[in-house]
């Protein structure tokens, strides 16, 4: 009986020594797995805070480039002001230049027309001068008739 209590203690240690290996393994393991966790979740925090300051980023982004296209069609709606202005300013020098060119040919015709005129009252002059010329010399000889007398 001794020998078989012997055994059973030899075989109840040998439980309890597999028992505490098996323990001590598995501490080891609950600690390396610990540790392992607690390195993914420093590296999950920091991806976190990566991760905000993308997203933070990237709404910054897109608020300038609302931003950005705003000031776009401030600029277009400035730049087709700007032509419509250009074109009617254009459109008017247009037609003040045609009035001027067209106030210019009449002037020239008035011109024209007064050098003709001139001519005219030249040639009426002239016609004029010869006709007294010719009218002087008729009462200088009905003078020489007169004296005659």
């Amino acid at each position: 009986m001794q020998f078989c209590i012997g055994q059973l203690w030899s075989m109840h240690d040998k439980e309890n020594e597999d028992r505490i290996r098996d323990n001590l393994k598995l501490g080891e393991e609950n600690f390396k797995i610990i540790g392992e966790k607690r390195r993914i979740e420093e590296e999950l925090r920091i991806f976190k805070l990566d991760f905000a300051k993308m997203v933070a980023d990237k709404e910054e982004a897109i608020s300038q480039l609302g931003s950005a296209r705003l000031t776009m069609s401030d600029l277009k709606e400035e730049i087709e002001k700007k032509k419509f202005a250009y074109h009617s300013s254009t459109n008017l020098h247009h037609v003040l230049w045609a009035k001027a060119e067209k106030e210019r040919d009449q002037l020239v015709l008035e011109r024209d027309q007064m050098k003709e005129e001139k001519k005219k009252l030249e040639h009426i002059i002239s016609d004029m001068m010869k006709q007294n010329h010719g009218y002087k010399d008729k009462v200088k000889k009905l003078k020489e008739i007169c004296d005659e007398f």
